[in-house]
């Protein structure tokens, strides 16, 4: 993800990454354990989970431009995938 975001930000990708009831603390190492750079929010109680059927961590949504979401993987992020849909808008 972090090596997408790289390659693509300049063109307008973002990363929007949500931890699932995780605590500040926790999140914050890992995002200095891995040097991230991108955004994340926290959904403290699970209900963002919820509302969109995550079933299981990491699930990564793929939202175009216009908000629309157009692809779903759950499980590890494959970086041919990403690029894919990436390639689909930019």
């Amino acid at each position: 993800m972090r090596a997408a975001y790289e390659k693509y930000q300049d063109d307008g990708f973002e990363i929007l990454s949500v931890s699932v009831q995780e605590d500040d603390a926790a999140v914050a190492a890992f995002i200095d354990r891995y040097g991230l750079d991108y955004p994340f929010a926290l959904d403290r109680d699970g209900s963002v989970s919820l509302s969109y059927e995550v079933s299981t961590t990491p699930t990564t949504f793929f939202i175009s431009p216009d908000g629309e979401i157009v692809d779903v993987l759950a499980g590890t992020v494959d970086i041919d995938w990403l690029e894919r849909n990436i390639r689909r808008f930019v």
